[in-house]
């Protein structure tokens, strides 16, 4: 199976506490399923976003296109005022190992920097994502993709920006 993780595309500045996309996002958003639609990043089977809108705008094209839903999980939630690392960490690490188990799909997960950053340090893999600079920043749209072995091990297939 394949776990392709994202970082949702680029933004709205706004006071909602929910922004969803600037006009570049949202082209970014296409750009992205233009990229599953020419074969350069596999088709999913699986598209999971988290409660807030610009996860949901990020995948929407794809979605539309692939005719597949959108599945909120609320565990791609960013880290929220009231729970400590410690919690959001195993919050990221438990939805990673729900995922891993899923045999034959390939999940694209759009979730948020925090997320993201948390993502890479509990998951096992054959790349060390905390030496590396190059890890260390998201920009908006950027993907890492997985191939996830029958006993849950992460191997490190490719690491993406959507640019424009």
């Amino acid at each position: 199976m394949k776990i392709y993780i994202f970082r949702h595309a680029q933004k709205a500045v706004d006071f909602s506490g929910d922004p969803d996309l600037t006009l570049e996002g949202h082209s970014q958003a296409v750009k992205l399923m233009e990229k599953v639609l020419k074969n350069e990043l596999p088709t999913p089977t699986q598209l999971w976003v988290s409660p807030r809108k610009r996860t949901h705008s990020t995948f929407r094209p794809l979605a539309e296109q692939l005719k597949l839903p959108l599945q909120e999980q609320e565990a791609l939630q960013e880290q929220t005022s009231d729970e400590t690392i410690v919690d959001f960490r195993k919050r990221v690490k438990n939805l990673l190992t729900g995922a891993s188990t899923l045999t034959q799909d390939v999940v694209f997960m759009c979730s948020h920097y925090d997320w993201v950053v948390e993502a890479l340090a509990v998951i096992p893999s054959d790349t060390d994502f905390s030496s590396d600079y190059e890890y260390a920043h998201w920009s908006p749209c950027q993907h890492m993709g997985f191939e996830v072995s029958e006993d849950g091990f992460f191997k490190f297939i490719e690491l993406k920006r959507i640019n424009l």
